[in-house]
């Protein structure tokens, strides 16, 4: 019967299942929700048509706590993976016609779920500047405790792994089996049977019961009195006599008679089930194990770190990544912030996916003539016969000029015009002597244009 017992096969909270083309599924769930990670690799419209129709979307990650279930997923197919980096969609795209915005946190991007903001990102690189693409978001996962979870931006047609969230009323425990036997879990948007133990699951579960090889009766998670129960509650797979002799007493591991009653145990490192008969390998993760979160798995006891974070060396506590020693930025400004950086560009550029472009400041510009575009500013040219003057108080504005005795004038549509000082004769410009006309009470010089008045 120890074959028959609920099978523990994965850490609590977490079943592992096949889906129905054979590839790989991992499950969560949370008290509020659950998450599916599908590894056969479709497009981002394909993976989000298969959420919906499950009745779920595809993954958001809101905030690092969503992040954290993402990577508690992501972390159980570590062994099984043949590639050294899984790809991932996340329910993230920027719609065709939509315009990324760098000053944004999702930059312009929105989640399926709706059109709701967040403020927390986790760009590896910039998205490319666009209003006419549509772009599609995924996570590249590494197998590493120090992996950063990095969003990318990528074309929606490529192919990924995916995660579907599904929100529900309520959780039930598992169902209590009092003498040998097992249960089939099979969720509503899950078509094949969940043969793992979960500590929780979600509104709408049924429960095949299976004593003596086959089922026996089942029972579905619902909504009762404002609680969640099972209906009917149980007891299942009851026994009039229990014998440690016939079946190890119904027990997975050890059995001990005890007048006309059986009492299981189990080996060092494991620890009963709440069925009295399966046992389940010691969760050692304590409040103080580690800091950030703590992870039972063969070889025992391992501590992860979020995003930006790694280990420090007593293997317990995390420390900051800084993102900048390892040239994250490339020859660009780099600011390290707690768990994540910031790249910077200098006056005169901006970043522009993922590279510092130089801006050209002469677009919009208010040049009468010309414009030359320089390091974080620009210059303006005048036409010959003008000059530029940046102390008349309006430095963009080109002025009639003259240097000599007389000069062309600047003539347009019929009319000619002369700078100051000048007198129009024909189309030429020609200096006045206004120190013949008494401008000045002692001595005066006359200059292009103008004139000087001295003592």
């Amino acid at each position: 019967c120890t074959a028959a017992m609920l099978l523990i096969f994965l850490l609590p909270l977490i079943s592992s299942l096949e889906g129905s083309s054979g590839a790989k599924r991992e499950m969560l769930c949370t008290p509020k929700a659950c998450f599916v990670l599908n590894m056969e690799p479709v497009d981002f419209h394909k993976a989000q048509e298969i959420c919906k129709d499950d009745g779920g979307y595809l993954m958001t990650l809101r905030d690092r706590k969503e992040e954290e279930d993402l990577r508690s997923l992501l972390s159980l197919v570590e062994k099984q993976h043949p590639v050294r980096v899984l790809k991932v969609w996340i329910g993230l795209k920027l719609m065709r016609k939509d315009c990324v915005l760098p000053d944004r946190p999702l930059r312009g991007f929105k989640w399926v779920s709706g059109n709701e903001d967040s403020q927390y990102s986790n760009w590896e690189q910039e998205p490319p500047d666009t209003c006419i693409t549509e772009s599609c978001v995924r996570v590249a996962y590494t197998f590493s405790d120090q992996d950063q979870m990095k969003w990318t931006p990528e074309g929606c047609r490529k192919k990924a792994a995916y995660a579907c969230k599904f929100y529900f009323q309520g959780m039930c425990p598992p169902l209590v089996l009092q003498g040998p036997g097992r249960i089939v879990y099979e969720s509503i948007f899950i078509k094949q049977p969940l043969k793992t133990e979960l500590k929780l699951l979600p509104y709408g579960t049924r429960a095949g019961v299976f004593c003596g090889g086959h089922e026996t009766t089942s029972s579905r998670c619902k909504e009762l009195d404002g609680a969640y129960a099972w209906s009917p509650p149980g007891p299942f797979c009851t026994l009039e006599t229990q014998n440690c002799q016939k079946d190890n007493g119904g027990c997975a591991q050890k059995c001990r008679q005890d007048r006309g009653a059986v009492r299981c145990s189990c080996r060092e490192g494991w620890e009963l089930g709440e069925d009295g008969f399966s046992c389940r390998m010691m969760d050692l993760c304590r409040p103080d194990t580690c800091e950030h979160s703590c992870v039972m798995g063969e070889a025992g006891v391992s501590c992860r770190c979020p995003s930006g974070f790694r280990l420090s060396e007593n293997q317990q506590n995390c420390s900051d990544v800084d993102e900048c020693l390892s040239q994250a930025c490339d020859n660009r400004g780099c600011i390290n912030t707690p768990g994540s950086y910031r790249c910077v560009c200098g006056d005169g550029f901006r970043l522009s996916d993922g590279e510092c472009r130089h801006v050209n400041e002469c677009e919009g510009s208010v040049c009468d003539h010309g414009c030359v575009n320089t390091g974080g500013s620009f210059s303006c040219l005048c036409q010959e016969g003008f000059r530029y003057v940046p102390d008349s108080g309006d430095p963009q504005r080109c002025r009639l000029h003259c240097a000599q005795q007389s000069c062309p004038a600047v003539c347009a549509a019929g009319e000619c015009r002369c700078a100051d000082g000048f007198l129009l004769e024909g189309q030429q410009c020609v200096d006045i002597d206004e120190c013949h006309m008494g401008q000045c009470d002692q001595s005066c010089l006359n200059t292009f244009g103008s004139f000087l008045c001295s003592c």
